[in-house]
C-alpha cells in the first residue's frame, strides 16, 4: 500500500512539474500586465473602427480587429528579467510558432493561431535588454500578407 502511495505521489509530482513547465500566452500577459511601470497600449473596438480608413490605405486587405502591446522599457531590471525567463518557457498549444530568432542579446519568437486558413491572432515576443509583447489579433489571410510584403519590396 506505501510503495503504491508513493508512485502515485511521484506520477503527481511530476504531473504538476509538467505543466508549471508550459506557459501560456495568457498566463504571460496576465501574470507581467499589473507590473509597474508596464506601459500597456490596448486599440480595438470603436478607435479601429475610426482607424480603418487609413489601414485600407496602408495595410490594404488586412482585416485588424484589436492590437495589445505590453513594454517593459521603463521596468526595473528584475521585471525585465522575470519576464525574458517566463517568456522562455513559453508553449502555448493554441499557437504555431512562425519564427524564432536569436541573436547575442536578444530573442524574438512570433507565434500564429489559425483557423480556417487565417491567421486569427499574431504574437510577437521580444526578450532581452527591452523586452516587449504584441498581440494583434483579426482574420488576416495569407494572400494579404504576401501582398503587403510584394508592396513593400516594390516601394523600396
Amino acid at each position: 500500500m506505501k510503495r503504491l502511495s508513493l508512485i502515485l505521489l511521484c506520477g503527481l509530482l511530476s504531473a504538476s512539474l509538467f505543466c508549471q513547465s508550459k506557459v501560456s500566452i495568457e498566463h504571460l500577459y496576465n501574470h507581467f500586465s499589473q507590473e509597474k511601470n508596464v506601459e500597456k497600449v490596448n486599440v480595438g473596438g470603436l478607435l479601429m473602427l475610426v482607424a480603418k480608413p487609413f489601414m485600407t490605405k496602408h495595410a490594404d486587405g488586412l482585416n485588424i480587429s484589436s492590437v495589445k502591446v505590453m513594454s517593459f522599457d521603463e521596468c526595473s531590471q528584475d521585471v525585465k528579467l522575470r519576464f525574458n525567463a517566463l517568456a522562455e518557457r513559453l508553449n502555448d498549444d493554441k499557437y504555431e510558432v512562425l519564427l524564432k530568432a536569436n541573436e547575442k542579446d536578444e530573442k524574438t519568437r512570433i507565434l500564429a493561431r489559425i483557423q480556417n486558413d487565417a491567421i486569427r491572432e499574431l504574437i510577437i515576443v521580444s526578450m532581452g535588454n527591452e523586452p516587449a509583447l504584441v498581440r494583434i489579433k483579426g482574420k488576416i489571410r495569407p494572400e494579404d500578407v504576401q501582398k503587403l510584403v510584394n508592396s513593400n519590396n516594390n516601394g523600396q
